[in-house]
């Protein structure tokens, strides 16, 4: 650290000192060149928080952020009343003390948070290095936590002359620490979340790796780059893609192989360089040298966005010429995927691929954790090249559950799945109390129906199950397990059941590699789609879940309802027959279904005849409710490659784009919430998120790629090119949804809409009708696991108090992306 650094630091320790009784429940202490806060003040919110703060609610409520966003937030006191809920009862601050490793313990951050203080002898940035909370306000801007206390959420923050406030909101844990620091340079690396693969002996060419970039300075950082150095001799240069203002990014960089090397440890040197040449900052790390067919980690860019995630693989000792089996095996909570696949010995009848989730904990294996899977599924099919009718799912834990989730929303992918310790639903895990009773939040559990793993249970019909327990399960209760044996052994013709004896929830070494499991699998095959007869298939949602074999739901009759086709083949194969449930659109596979012509189609009560066509037949249900042959929809409607719902925006190499055309605070807000939520993605989801204003955007420069507009038409000049023709605009003042107009200042709104110009990538927007609008639409969860958006919320500033009360209007636009087609709740 520089001493003219040290020397403010060591003012501002004496300046606390001084102001000692106005602000003594909030000290500090210095050790070398940190700050730590060893005093603060804590509250239970009781009344005003209905769920503890790891409850799947889109809308957390917090009666101190309400405050700080309208700047009625007096300054709190040890006993000082927050808040008075009747004549008699109030909430009040309390005095805390760290402890000796310098944590704040209470049980009541459960529905709570820690308020702190510093007092700054000048404008200057710092590190704040905090852990344990779901996120932070700093001087009433919100930031990323660390909900899992990994220790990573490093921020650099620029404080204010005077008084600075920190409101640090409770999370999973009952502790939370925090520290300030200068930064060692204006822009560094850091260690704290690296991703990196194991190098293989027989490989050339090149890895990519991921590292952490910190820009502690208040512009964008552009123009540096990073400098590998392998074994001090292979150097690799990779240009560091933007770094916006007082925020990280997790950047991808390149990493030579070494072919032949045979030192099972290999240094790798990673510099950042400026445009000049000169070393900012260096990190130095031990790569794994391994041969491939030990167990090793793999990284690949992902395309939801550009950043780098890892595989880990446990290759099978599969004899030369046999066609190898595929087993894709998911993680739990708070595990590595490359400790999951450890755990496995090695198979002479397969190779086994484990995904990381975006993350030990991630998206529980939904959303963008969904995703991450179906990425290394097809990783592992290029490495390894399966025979495509021996592909299996298994996992542990919350990969038991991804097991019943990926199992029921992808029924063809699979020839058995393997469920160990696992519960079917997220919600039925970690309790959702909230009680579904209004319109508006009806809409929010329609929103959810893909994850109601429980809708989808006769698409377990496609495959084999084989459900493993133990039956004193501590974590995951054994009841989860025997629910869904109750469940299948109503229809389901081929599953089997085994509950480990005094079984905890991992019993020894065999836990998620039971032979009697591996058995079963090894029984079953994918039934090849000419093999198909009969078919039944569900989804709540094209966009997450399309087809099974040969036939596929393109468009729903309503969005996010229970939509399914129950088809059957004739024998001479010149006949479909069957039934379908609010499906509008659908499209028959002739080739896979090995089917003739002329071909009679009797579905529904109707009937039809098909004269020798191409090999895909298009089918629309008419107003009149009949099936008639058809054409593929325009892919500016919905379907399986963009249907909604909000969260399906943040892919395709997502960037976002803030407005910079309003007032100085709106114009702040629209960066701060735009910069929130790529630390927060960046954080659950090992992230790496393009941040840039609006002037810098640009249609054919950003092809193809998602776009998340901050602002409204007024503030954000990507609007104009890109929502023009949207039956949602939203101005200073007003939002007008279709031919209605709701009028004020304090709007929020998130909505999606297909980019106009692409065929694939949508437009996500997070918009405010003024600055109150905008400190509202900050208020969501939509990057956690088990919550759900509809294509369209508006809320308002009271969304802090009044949850799902402050919707103004949610819902599901048309199949063709309007107003007047779609399915809308008002207040």
């Amino acid at each position: 650290m520089k001493s003219s650094s040290l020397k403010n630091q060591i003012v501002a320790i004496a300046t606390l000192l001084i102001l000692s009784t106005s602000i003594s429940h909030s000290t500090l202490s210095q050790s070398g060149s940190v700050i730590t806060f060893e005093k603060g003040l804590a509250v239970n919110l009781g009344p005003f928080v209905k769920y503890p703060r790891y409850a799947r609610s889109e809308f957390p409520t917090d009666i101190v952020v309400s405050k700080l966003m309208d700047g009625s937030l007096d300054r709190p006191t040890d006993n000082g009343i927050l808040m008075r809920y009747s004549a008699d009862s109030v909430v009040r601050w309390g005095a805390l003390e760290a402890d000796e490793t310098s944590y704040f313990n209470s049980d009541k951050f459960a529905y709570g948070g820690l308020y702190l203080e510093y007092e700054s002898p000048s404008d200057q940035v710092m590190m704040f290095d905090a852990s344990g909370h779901s996120k932070a306000y700093v001087n009433g801007i919100p930031r990323e936590g660390d909900h899992f206390d990994f220790k990573i959420t490093k921020i650099p923050v620029k404080l204010k002359k005077g008084l600075n406030t920190f409101y640090l909101v409770g999370g999973r844990n009952p502790k939370m620490r925090a520290t300030l620091y200068a930064p060692d340079s204006p822009v560094m690396l850091s260690t704290d979340h690296i991703t990196l693969p194991d190098l293989v002996v027989e490989e050339t060419g090149f890895k990519w790796g991921g590292i952490m970039a910190v820009n502690a300075t208040e512009k964008p950082a552009s123009g540096y780059v990073i400098e590998s150095i392998v074994n001090g001799t292979k150097k690799t240069k990779t240009d560091v893609p933007t770094i916006e203002r007082l925020t990280s990014r997790r950047i991808p960089f390149q990493i030579s192989e070494l072919t032949g090397v045979q030192d099972e440890q290999v240094e790798v040197q990673v510099n950042l360089l400026a445009k000049s040449g000169k070393q900012l900052s260096s990190v130095t790390f031990q790569l794994k040298n391994k041969e491939s067919g030990e167990l090793h980690d793999g990284t690949f860019i992902s395309g939801i966005d550009g950043s780098v995630q890892y595989y880990s693989v446990s290759p099978g000792k599969v004899p030369e010429g046999t066609n190898p089996a595929l087993f894709l095996s998911v993680h739990g909570a708070g595990v590595q995927a490359r400790n999951q696949a450890g755990v496995y010995a090695s198979k002479d009848w397969g190779h086994l691929i484990a995904p990381t989730n975006r993350g030990p904990f991630g998206f529980a294996w939904e959303d963008w954790g969904r995703l991450d899977a179906l990425e290394v599924l097809a990783i592992g099919k290029k490495l390894f090249n399966p025979d495509p009718q021996k592909i299996y799912l298994t996992g542990h834990s919350m990969g038991g559950h991804a097991s019943w989730y990926l199992g029921a929303s992808y029924p063809d992918y699979w020839a058995a799945i393997a469920p160990c310790a696992g519960y079917p639903e997220l919600h039925g895990w970690i309790q959702h109390t909230r009680k579904v009773e209004t319109a508006i939040q009806k809409m929010y559990e329609r929103a959810s129906n893909p994850q109601r793993t429980k809708l989808l249970v006769r698409n377990y019909l496609h495959y084999g199950a084989y459900i493993n327990h133990g039956n004193n399960d501590q974590v995951v209760s054994v009841e989860h397990a025997r629910e869904m044996k109750k469940i299948l052994a109503d229809f389901h013709p081929d599953f089997a059941y085994y509950e480990y004896p005094e079984g905890g929830h991992w019993y020894g070494k065999n836990s998620a590699d039971w032979p009697p499991l591996f058995d079963f699998l090894k029984t079953h095959e994918i039934p090849k789609p000419t093999e198909v007869r009969k078919l039944e298939f569900y989804t709540a949602s094209p966009g997450v879940s399309a087809s099974s074999n040969w036939a596929t739901i393109y468009q729903q009759n309503h969005p996010y309802q229970l939509s399914n086709v129950n088809l059957q083949l004739g024998k001479d194969s010149l006949s479909v027959s069957g039934t379908t449930e609010n499906v509008l659109v659908m499209k028959l596979d002739l080739d896979k279904a090995g089917l003739k012509f002329p071909l009679s189609i009797k579905i529904d009560e109707g009937s039809l005849t098909v004269e020798p066509m191409q090999s895909e037949i298009w089918l629309v249900k008419n107003k009149q409710g009949n099936w008639e042959t058809s054409s593929q929809p325009d892919l500016n409607e919905k379907g399986p490659h963009r249907s909604g719902n909000f969260k399906d925006a943040f892919r395709h190499n997502v960037v976002f784009v803030y407005g910079t055309g309003g007032s100085r605070e709106v114009n702040d807000w629209n960066y701060y919430k735009a910069r929130y939520d790529a630390e927060t993605f960046g954080y659950r989801g090992n992230g790496s998120i393009e941040i840039i204003p609006d002037n810098q955007f640009d249609l054919k420069k950003y092809k193809d790629r998602g776009v998340i507009v901050y602002g409204n038409a007024d503030n954000n000049k990507a609007w104009k090119l890109l929502l023009s023709k949207s039956p949602v605009q939203v101005e200073d003042g007003k939002i007008q949804i279709g031919d209605r107009i709701v009028s004020g200042d304090d709007l929020g709104c998130y909505f999606i809409y297909p980019r106009p110009d692409s065929d694939i990538a949508s437009v996500g927007v997070v918009a405010g009708t003024g600055l109150a609008g905008i400190k509202a639409a900050h208020a969501n969860q939509y990057f956690m696991g088990g919550t759900a958006f509809p294509d369209l919320t508006v809320l308002g500033k009271d969304v802090f108090e009044k949850e799902y009360e402050s919707i103004e209007c949610t819902g599901f636009f048309g199949n063709d992306w309007s107003v007047e087609n779609g399915d809308f709740v008002w207040k």
